[in-house]
């Protein structure tokens, strides 16, 4: 099939993504910006009269990176701040082919192409926070004298890093052929995709695109993560080469089919052009990036105190947020040590952090609620030296008096409960889905899964078992978060212990009646993401991918989903961390708190402290 293209102009503020290219005439190579709104700008100093060449852009439009020089066999590194008009260039330290400068999504590291030891090219990346520290934020030109090189065995080209960069895709050349590798960091591991150059990885993480030359012609083929399996996108004579993806995985590149370069989107096998597109000019478009949705607004408060924990319970109370409890430690360790009675609260008005009285037992996996003078907390995951293995679920409810920083036990659940949700609705709070943990004999891992609901009234402290049962799929390690009255229980794990069921329903039940609605599943199946609402939109951050059979990874993905629509779109959004178990809460009507989390990343798996807000 030859797919015709059609010249249509795609930029729209609808797509609330800003791009980057490179344009190049006879006599200049020049990156140019072209945001949503249509605004165009250059963004190299053409007085410079140097090349500037692989442009690309941090999520939230405001960071560009790209390769310049007075030609090939001295470029460098130039950084521009679009809101502080920061300008930096970063001199590797030997000279030569300085090329391809990619962001890790949350924009900490920059990867690149340089000469390396052995005078080949080979990819290299540095820490620009790091860099920040050392010589503040100046403009200049620095010695990147701090970069770390990836693998300097490979001959390799066009750094393609995941969102924190615990893996990389690139380009390697050896033995006279060009093959797309897949580096995880985190196992030291390489793996062949297949021949070709180029490389790309879609926003979602899921694909990866590259060009390949068969049967004469240059095309872009599409290899799923998940699946395995290498499709080809494009059919065409011309060359169509420099792959990216936009934020909704359209797919996005560079073709010659009209004599020079212009840049085109595939939307239901036609091209689409996205650029006011004069064919008579003589100029070529290459190497687009794209930046994610820059109507959103993402920053960081002070990380909480104490050891770092995941697992834990918030609420956000009177201008506060308390957060309790929590595991220390690797995940799936749970040795007495791991489980805590941490409570602390959060000034949200002075962004600091307290240490209060803790609660009166060490336990994780549990929620929190609050009204009037009181926070409280239901059950738990805790150690158990009578079981095998050494846990239980409990079924305790403790109450804190915000007056006199004190605790006191009030009760007990219908059931011990775990990982479960605990929804706050008129007063009520919604406990439902998780598992009581107890081994039922030596052994069992399963525990028992509960599709039972209970309600504990904050106006009386009276707790009831609900007339109804959950729906299937049982479910633990899920989030549920209030909409409109209803829970909504987002993701979670499927019964059984011997393996990962990974769930993708977004199930809405009324507490009143027990009815059980199916809303459009999440894009990817998860447990333990983080999730919460604004404004009839569901935003889902984090949580797990499995990308093999027996193959998991963290993710930092800000996904959102329309409640009135149900559509479902990535935000081209990211967390400062690839992470799951964080906790999510509204600080206030626009704005949402997202804290901690569990990660692993260069050899760690342990939580992180970390402190994010999203607008």
């Amino acid at each position: 099939m030859k797919f015709i293209p059609l010249l249509i102009l795609l930029i729209s503020c609808s797509t609330r993504a800003d791009f980057v290219y490179m344009r190049e005439t006879k006599t200049q190579k020049t990156i140019q910006f072209l945001g949503h709104h249509g605004e165009a700008q250059t963004i190299n100093d053409i007085s410079r009269k140097e090349w500037a060449i692989y442009p690309d852009i941090t999520p939230d439009g405001n960071e560009i990176v790209y390769s310049e020089g007075s030609d090939q066999s001295d470029l460098h590194l130039t950084y521009l701040n679009r809101k502080t008009m920061l300008t930096q260039r970063f001199h590797p330290l030997n000279k030569g082919m300085v090329l391809h400068p990619k962001f890790t999504k949350n924009t900490r590291l920059i990867f690149y192409t340089a000469p390396g030891a052995n005078n080949k090219n080979t990819i290299f990346f540095f820490d620009r926070a790091e860099l920040v520290k050392r010589q503040g934020e100046r403009k200049g030109d620095f010695i990147l004298d701090s970069a770390t090189a990836l693998d300097e065995a490979d001959e390799s080209y066009f750094p393609r890093p995941s969102a924190d960069g615990s893996f990389v895709i690139y380009q390697r050349n050896m033995a006279g052929k060009k093959e797309i590798i897949s580096y995880d960091r985190i196992e030291n591991e390489k793996t062949v995709i297949a021949e070709g150059m180029s490389p790309t990885l879609s926003f979602d993480e899921r694909t990866i695109a590259f060009t390949a030359k068969k049967e004469g012609s240059w095309n872009i083929y599409l290899y799923n993560r998940q699946t395995k399996v290498i499709t080809q996108a494009t059919n065409d004579a011309g060359s169509e080469m420099a792959p990216t993806f936009m934020p909704d995985n359209s797919l996005v590149f560079a073709s010659d089919k009209t004599e020079h370069f212009r840049l085109y989107k595939l939307e239901n096998n036609q091209w689409v052009s996205i650029l006011p597109d004069t064919q008579s000019e003589t100029w070529d478009a290459y190497s687009p990036q794209f930046s994610g949705d820059t109507h959103l607004t993402q920053s960081e408060l002070s990380p909480y105190e104490g050891n770092p924990r995941s697992s834990f319970g918030t609420v956000v109370h009177q201008g506060k947020v308390y957060m309790c409890g929590g595991h220390q430690g690797a995940e799936h360790t749970y040795p007495p040590e791991s489980f805590s009675d941490k409570f602390f609260v959060f000034e949200i008005a002075t962004n600091s952090w307290r240490e209060l009285a803790p609660r009166p037992f060490l336990a994780h996996g549990y929620q929190i609620a609050a009204f009037g003078n009181y926070i409280y907390a239901f059950g738990g995951f805790t150690y158990s030296a009578d079981h095998l293995p050494k846990w239980k679920s409990t079924d305790q409810i403790d109450r804190y008096d915000i007056e006199k920083n004190e605790w006191k036990t009030i009760g007990k659940l219908n059931s011990p409960r775990s990982s479960n949700v605990a929804v706050t609705i008129d007063n009520k709070v919604i406990l439902a889905a998780g598992w009581n943990a107890t081994p039922k004999f030596k052994n069992d891992y399963d525990g028992t899964f509960l599709d039972t609901v209970e309600i504990f009234d904050l106006e009386t402290e009276q707790l009831k078992l609900a007339d109804y049962k959950l729906p299937m799929p049982l479910r633990r390690a899920l989030t549920g978060v209030d909409y409109q009255g209803k829970v909504l229980m987002v993701g979670g794990l499927g019964v059984g212990a011997s393996h990962f069921e990974l769930l993708q329903n977004v199930t809405s039940f009324d507490p009143q009646t027990g009815v059980s609605t199916e809303l459009k599943p999440l894009p990817f199946a998860t447990f333990a993401p983080a999730a919460e609402t604004l404004n009839d939109k569901l935003y889902v951050f984090g949580g797990m991918f499995k990308t093999g059979e027996m193959n998991y990874e963290y993710v930092a993905h800000i996904y959102e989903m329309n409640l009135k629509s149900e559509a479902w779109r990535h935000t081209g959004r990211f967390l400062k961390e690839t992470k799951g178990f964080s906790q999510v809460f509204k600080l206030n009507n626009s704005t949402l708190g997202i804290l901690g989390g569990h990660r692993y990343f260069e050899g760690f798996d342990s939580p992180v402290t970390t402190f994010e807000t999203f607008k």
